[in-house]
């Protein structure tokens, strides 16, 4: 099964996580909740936000945000993140395999995706990254995907790929562009491996 933590400063136990924020099953008991917040006009709001996601008893991804809000939609309960949101992605409770930043993100727990938008860029260890304007991160499938426009760089064969729309794991080692543009290049290793600098 999958947890959830919250931890930070501020002075109300939010109810927030207790709806499984970002998880398709959780067990979260609530005295486990450390995040703490204010409610401002009906409004739940955490400030300098962290949220640890697990499985199996192993932390998966760590999510970082300056300001959360939370409330009501017609389609359930949303979370907001309006001033930017970083996401650590782990291999195993140690190291980070993938990194995520956006100026702005939402979740609705009804879909199980976070929308983000704004200088999104994902990029891992090995060296690859991807930048586009907005796209869904699939709670369910652990998939990046867009139909907006994107520009990935690799790391092996090293490329630059301009494109509009794709799909991606969250540690980028399995990258499909729908549609790559004819100034994508691609600069092909030599039969020893070896790249140029």
């Amino acid at each position: 099964m999958i947890k959830t933590f919250l931890h930070k400063k501020t002075k109300l136990a939010v109810s927030l996580i207790s709806s499984c924020f970002f998880m398709l099953a959780c067990e979260n008991n609530v005295n486990e909740v450390q995040a703490l917040s204010a409610r401002i006009g009906g409004i739940d709001v955490g400030k300098e936000v962290s949220i640890f996601m697990s499985t199996d008893g192993k932390m998966t991804a760590k999510l970082m945000a300056p300001l959360m809000r939370k409330y009501l939609v017609d389609s359930g309960k949303m979370v907001e993140f309006p001033s930017t949101i970083k996401v650590d992605f782990y291999k195993d409770s140690l190291h980070i395999e993938s990194k995520l930043s956006a100026d702005y993100a939402n979740y609705k727990e009804a879909e199980n995706k976070v929308f983000l938008k704004d200088n999104v860029i994902v990029y891992n260890v090995l060296g690859d990254t991807l930048w586009c304007k907005e796209m869904i991160w699939d709670q369910i499938t652990n998939k990046f995907t867009t139909d907006k426009e994107v520009i990935v760089k690799q790391h092996n064969p090293i490329a630059k790929i301009y494109g509009k729309g794709f799909e991606a794991n969250q540690n980028l080692t399995d990258i499909h562009i729908f549609k790559p543009q004819s100034n994508s290049f691609a600069i092909l290793s030599d039969s020893s491996g070896s790249h140029p600098k």
